[in-house]
């Protein structure tokens, strides 16, 4: 006996299926498989991941290479202004002796120029033999970098004696007729108060139905005893404006403070009203 012969034998020769049995099975055959884990959606997922990264690899090396490279990669620590004077100024290519020679005379020059301003500033240039390689800038670039300072220097002084003259000192008539008239000279962190006098003469104008500055003499300057330093007046002119009711005033001189000389020049004005009442 074969075990064939015995599968046919246990096989029914039919089957009948009820209608029910058979929407059972149609159900079944239909029936899409519930796995517990999708893992079709997570594999394409990762895939797509893996396809991007690779992409953005050259950018991502490119973006390091430009961190690292650029002159603005710095830690947090470092100086503002570092940055600002390491970005702001070329290097210069290697100089010849004759070139710093050059270079230097034109430094000497630009130092002459705004002194000459008269200021209150107190600039100059060290000896060529003590300036480092690094030291070494275009004149144009040393040009302009006196002349910020000297700008800067001149909106502090106007700030800080702007402040002062919001409430003005009253101006005086001494006994021997002279007028005196306080304002302010500022040096580098220094402000200090100086008395203008000078003799002034009116006359009335019949024109102008008022009187008028005439005349003015012997202008001499002197500062505040209380203050720290010394004040020597070298010129003065003056200059008649306003049809005659203004006196302007320029006046040059030094100050010296712990031996270091400091040479002004400052314009203060003097008025008349109707009456020869000068203030």
């Amino acid at each position: 006996m074969s075990i064939k012969n015995e599968l046919e034998k246990s096989i029914p020769t039919s089957i009948k299926f009820t209608k029910k049995d058979r929407a059972d099975i149609l159900a079944k055959i239909n029936q899409s498989p519930n796995y517990k884990y999708q893992w079709k959606p997570l594999v394409v997922s990762i895939f797509a991941v893996v396809l991007i990264g690779i992409s953005l690899l050259p950018t991502l090396q490119t973006v390091e290479k430009t961190t690292i490279d650029s002159p603005l990669a710095t830690t947090d620590t470092r100086d503002e202004s570092q940055l600002v004077e390491s970005t702001a100024i070329k290097p210069l290519p290697p100089l010849t002796e004759e070139i710093k020679k050059q270079y230097y005379a034109q430094y000497v020059k630009i130092i002459e120029e705004a002194m000459a301003l008269k200021s209150g500033l107190n600039i100059a240039v060290g000896p060529m033999e003590d300036f480092e390689d690094e030291y070494w800038i275009s004149p144009e670039e040393f040009k302009k970098n006196v002349q910020s300072w000297v700008k800067q220097h001149l909106a502090t002084e106007r700030e800080r004696i702007n402040n002062y003259l919001i409430t003005p000192e009253p101006v005086i008539t001494n006994d021997d007729g002279s007028t005196t008239k306080k304002t302010y000279m500022y040096f580098p962190d220094i402000l200090r108060t100086v008395e203008v006098t000078g003799d002034f003469e009116t006359q009335y104008d019949a024109s102008h139905k008022r009187q008028l500055f005439s005349s003015v003499e012997n202008v001499s300057t002197s500062l505040i005893k209380t203050q720290s330093g010394t004040w020597k007046q070298t010129s003065y002119k003056t200059a008649l404006i306003d049809d005659g009711r203004t006196f302007s005033i320029q006046i040059e001189g030094i100050f010296e403070l712990n031996t270091i000389q400091y040479e002004k020049r400052f314009t203060i004005e003097f008025y008349c009203d109707e009456n020869g009442k000068i203030f």
